[in-house]
């Protein structure tokens, strides 16, 4: 049986996630400041979503429009550069992640049927990262679609790859040892809080990955 302490907790992180959402929605539409590319501002609100703070922390520095302007001496800060394109990753792979174990939610899966959410959730984030690329385009059609999903594959699959090994892990060890009974589902606050963990750690694991493709110039327009 899952510990009765768990829920509490399970509430008051999520909490702190909305809380955190809404110091980024304020200071984004209220005060101002706009991202130059509009999905950022759903990447962020995403982000700091279930990272909580550490992540205000982060848009603070390296998120606003201001924080990352080259300055006319420097040029664009390296590692607000990966925060980014990590970020931009893990927004795709968090919307990716709630999407999918919604719409599977009525299946009523099986534990040793994991691998499907699994594979549901990695699909929709590769999907709403192609959506995010056809978003930011001006033109529309059958071309610019498979632009997109050429632009994702090159610049982002690995980041997404990375940041999606390191969730299913977590998810798979919070299924079968943090709570064998009852099973994690949805319409648990615990589903969530283990899937916020799961998540800050994609976020971790797929930062090597993000430098590395940096390092090779695969940054793809993360501003």
């Amino acid at each position: 049986m899952q510990p009765t302490w768990l829920p509490t907790l399970s509430w008051v992180s999520l909490a702190v996630g909305v809380a955190s959402f809404a110091v980024v929605l304020v200071d984004t539409y209220l005060y101002g400041h706009r991202q130059p590319v509009r999905v950022m501002e759903i990447v962020w609100l995403v982000t700091v979503l279930y990272v909580g703070p550490a992540a205000v922390r982060l848009y603070w520095n390296w998120g606003r429009p201001e924080a990352l302007a080259p300055s006319p001496r420097t040029d664009r800060p390296h590692r607000g550069i990966i925060v980014t394109q990590v970020s931009r990753c893990g927004a795709h792979c968090a919307l990716g992640f709630v999407v999918a174990e919604v719409a599977l939610y009525g299946f009523d899966l099986p534990r040793s049927a994991l691998w499907i959410g699994y594979a549901g959730d990695y699909l929709m984030a590769v999907t709403i990262a192609v959506l995010f690329r056809l978003f930011e385009s001006p033109r529309r059609g059958l071309a610019e679609v498979w632009r997109a999903l050429a632009t994702v594959v090159k610049v982002e699959l690995v980041t997404i790859t990375a940041f999606e090994v390191a969730l299913f892990v977590w998810l798979t060890l919070a299924h079968h040892m943090v709570s064998p009974e009852p099973a994690l589902r949805p319409d648990s606050p615990t589903f969530w809080f283990a899937g916020q963990i799961g998540l800050i750690a994609g976020f971790i694991t797929a930062w090597p990955a993000a430098s590395w493709q940096i390092g090779r110039g695969l940054s793809g327009g993360t501003r």
